[in-house]
């Protein structure tokens, strides 16, 4: 076993202290609710994906270029520099590069094992060359199916031997000890020996187990549970490790399982666990064969890759269609509120925004000027007559009351939106005062970036306590989707000409 250390019980050794004063300042100043974080190290898949990716554009290009010359030059003596077919031969290069990484061919967590490597390559492929026979036909493109037909033969080939030659590579390497993923064990034996002597056994399979935990003594109290947390993120940390894997025991139940893979999420590493122990994040788990054991890998609900790329896409999209509609509102609510109240136009507030990070909005001045610092008395901490405050807000003005009813006061976020520093559809940025209110859980809220409208804003607004707020931000990271997003969308339309809670 490279590099594995002395195992030490959590029972006797000596937790890291964390006063509850420190957590709460760490929390506030970060945004995140996880101590002693761990820098990621570096992916030892890395090299593959950038090897994949290189030799991936070469193979689909020489594809391409085979597909044309075979086809047109040969036969035809049609014109090298003719700008019609070697546009459309760059097209298809760029397509299908594209469709290998929306497939997600360059998952590092599916690379070099199993079969779901090769699926994906052909998946892509065949996504490829199935829209450009659906674009052919809609648009009756006068386009040679022999050069499809023979660049879609020839990539596929060649990209499958790519694939095999570098996977070839990488057990070869990993024979010598490199490109393996530094692991650290937790659990209890006998379950505890298995999975440590099957993950030593191959390194093909791309494991080296530097570190081995014990499971938490059983009926831990609150204070030691979070001790034993920090142990274990303190000897990641002093590992160097990328990945952590449970075995299944009695005491590392659900609960406990889902509360080391939040504290994981901060410095995203990877999460091994047990099928015994695989119900702790619903939709989430994906199986991962490792030197014949079967493990399910925890995803973590950051959106990364494709889901980034289309997020990101409907973002800008979106938003500059929402500018260009928003806009006539916005001169109405500039000059509406220069005209009824004392005071600038817009108002700016720092809130907080993905990762904890603090980023600066803007709305429509609704209140009056000095409104900020009398918050503490008119609003207070949440609890169950808040809203009835929020309702009978003296700080609010007249017209700004009318900003309010309609949402008019938040469009001047969709900047932001097109901007990057939020999101079209997320969690709603929380005050930095709010911050000391928010529980380690929801400090999960900021895995994703703030939104222009949210699921708890369309569940009834300010009517919805603080609570549920959470528990909806929580659920919105968790199960994000293109279609859940689009359903809040049209939801948020209705919300705001109902104008239920729009105070």
């Amino acid at each position: 076993m490279a590099q594995q250390q002395t195992p030490t019980s959590s029972s006797t050794s000596t937790p890291a202290s964390t006063p509850a004063a420190t957590g709460k300042a760490t929390t506030a100043a970060t945004g995140l609710g996880h101590r002693d974080r761990p820098i990621r190290p570096r992916d030892p898949l890395r090299v593959y994906a950038t090897r994949a990716v290189i030799w991936d554009a070469i193979a689909v290009a020489v594809a391409s270029i085979v597909g044309y010359v075979l086809r047109w030059t040969i036969p035809y003596n049609v014109d090298l520099n003719d700008p019609t077919y070697l546009s459309l031969a760059v097209i298809v290069v760029l397509a299908w590069m594209a469709a290998l990484v929306m497939r997600g061919a360059y998952d590092t967590r599916i690379l070099g094992v199993g079969s779901e490597e090769f699926k994906r390559v052909i998946a892509a492929s065949a996504t490829v060359f199935s829209a450009v026979a659906i674009v052919v036909f809609a648009f009756k493109i006068d386009l040679s199916r022999g050069f499809v037909l023979i660049t879609f033969v020839v990539g596929l080939t060649l990209l499958l031997v790519v694939r095999w030659t570098l996977r070839a590579w990488l057990r070869h390497e990993r024979r010598y000890g490199h490109y393996l993923h530094r692991t650290v064990v937790i659990g209890a034996d006998p379950q505890k020996s298995e999975v440590v002597d099957l993950l030593d056994r191959d390194p093909v399979a791309g494991f080296a187990v530097v570190d081995v935990i014990d499971e938490p003594q059983a009926a831990m109290d609150e204070a030691r549970l979070d001790g034993w947390l920090d142990e274990v993120m303190a000897r990641i940390s002093l590992g160097n490790a990328d990945t952590v894997a449970v075995a299944g025991s009695p005491a590392l139940g659900q609960q406990l399982v889902q509360r080391l893979a939040w504290r994981l999420e901060g410095p995203r590493i990877d999460l091994l666990v047990a099928p015994t122990l695989g119900d702790v994040a619903g939709p989430r788990v994906t199986m991962r064969m490792a030197a014949d054991l079967p493990l399910l890998h925890l995803d973590e609900p950051h959106l990364t890759g494709p889901k980034r790329v289309i997020k990101r896409t409907l973002d800008i999209g979106f938003g500059l269609l929402l500018f260009a509609a928003f806009l006539p509102f916005m001169i109405v609510a500039t000059i509406g509120t220069l005209f009824t109240s004392r005071g600038p136009v817009l108002y700016f507030q720092e809130r907080v925004g993905l990762g904890g990070r603090i980023i600066r909005v803007a709305k429509f001045r609704t209140m009056v000027v000095g409104a900020d610092r009398m918050r503490a008395n008119v609003i207070g901490e949440p609890d169950a007559k808040i809203i009835e405050r929020y309702q009978k807000d003296p700080r609010i003005t007249g017209f700004g009351r009318v900003l309010r009813r309609w949402s008019i006061d938040e469009m001047p976020q969709v900047v932001n939106v097109i901007g990057g520093s939020m999101s079209l559809v997320g969690p709603r940025p929380v005050l930095v005062e709010e911050l000391p209110l928010l529980g380690d859980t929801d400090h999960r809220r900021h895995l994703t970036k703030p939104g222009l409208t949210g699921l708890w804003q369309v569940s009834g607004r300010k009517t919805v306590d603080w609570e549920e707020r959470m528990r909806l931000d929580l659920e919105y990271v968790e199960h994000w989707s293109p279609a859940l997003d689009l359903v809040i969308v049209a939801k948020t339309v209705k919300a705001v000409l109902v104008g239920n809670g729009a105070y």
